[in-house]
């Protein structure tokens, strides 16, 4: 009996211990991530409330990921902190790319981070420093 509940306790266990091993780092990591990326625009100056109290347009990348992420935090980084399902990420872009790829399925690699201050419109950021449409 006692074996059985020795696999039971490590079947119960396993899918906890998989997931922390594939949890993406934040930067300097390099990452690669896919899903579709589409350009949003969000009230900006001088409220960052509303287009109809006069707030100027704010456009914005954000990347919806194929299958949501995990990412571990740095330790000792008080601004780093562990999150897991994350399933959008604001894109920053470190290169240009073309707009052509607004709504399509895309695959984007740069470095994550925690996004802070300012007025972010997703809880992590990506810069981005390619973006490219993802191979069938």
């Amino acid at each position: 009996m006692k074996p059985c509940l020795l696999v039971v306790l490590i079947c119960l266990m396993a899918p906890g211990l998989v997931q922390a091993a594939e949890c993406l780092r934040y930067e300097p990591e390099l990452v690669t991530l896919a899903g579709a990326l589409k350009l949003k625009v969000f009230p900006g100056p001088p409220n960052y409330s509303s287009f109809e109290s006069g707030d100027q347009p704010e456009t914005v990348w954000m990347l919806t990921l194929a299958d949501p992420i995990c990412i571990k935090a740095i330790p000792g980084d008080a601004w780093s902190v562990s999150q897991a399902d994350v399933q959008t990420i604001q894109i920053v872009p470190r290169a240009p790319f073309s707009l052509s790829l607004n709504g399509k399925a895309v695959v984007v690699e740069g470095t994550l981070y925690r996004s802070r201050g300012g007025h972010p419109h997703a809880a992590i950021a990506l810069r981005a420093t390619h973006v490219a449409p993802s191979q069938p």
